[in-house]
């Protein structure tokens, strides 16, 4: 019995040391709840590239606007549509992003629609809408989305960043969420 009253008494003193949870001396960092999580982009992109390893970006052809090959500095291509409510529900975050970050990336838009006539309605319903240009030959999306690494399925919305040698650093299809923008800012500061 004796033992058995020493195990209940050490158990107990081991529950109550267990529970207390000590507070960190003054002037002295928790350097368990200050140290940062490390951002992944690899985990953010579904493909990614090295410097100058990733394809050359190819624009397909475009109806209503322009996307140079190149540019002097990163850009950010979101490919949307009308139809696609995670696109749309996402377009204003990509804009106070791209103002968060100070403007150092282009952010361009490409829509996906099948006819300039959803295009110009939605445009219509949603004055704030970017301008965005629509591929102009829908048949051909999935080889311009092989063409930048994905699979000629994915759906919209696809991020595609591209540095300033004209180079995919790095593709991405699906919505971009809050927690991303830590992922995003490391890309583009690449």
């Amino acid at each position: 019995m004796d033992r058995l009253s020493a195990l209940i008494v050490a158990l107990a003193a081991l529950v109550a040391c267990e529970s207390k949870k000590e507070e960190p001396l003054p002037g002295r960092a928790d350097v368990g709840k200050s140290a940062k999580k490390a951002v992944d982009t690899a985990a953010f992109c579904d493909v990614q590239f090295d410097a100058g390893k990733g394809p050359k970006l190819k624009v397909p052809k475009l109806v209503g606007g322009t996307l140079a090959e190149s540019a002097p500095t990163w850009r950010w291509i979101n490919i949307w549509a009308t139809w696609c409510k995670p696109c749309v529900e996402e377009m204003p975050r990509l804009a106070k992003w791209r103002e968060k970050l100070g403007g150092k990336f282009e952010l361009a838009f490409v829509s996906v629609d099948e006819n300039e006539a959803d295009l110009e309605a939605f445009r219509k319903e949603n004055p704030g809408t970017p301008a965005s240009p629509r591929l102009a030959e829908p048949a051909k999306q999935a080889d311009w989305y092989v063409s930048l690494g994905l699979d000629g399925g994915a759906p919209v919305p696809i991020h595609v960043f591209v540095d300033a040698t004209g180079r995919v650093r790095c593709a991405r299809a699906g919505g971009v969420r809050e927690q991303d923008f830590a992922a995003i800012e490391k890309l583009l500061g690449q």
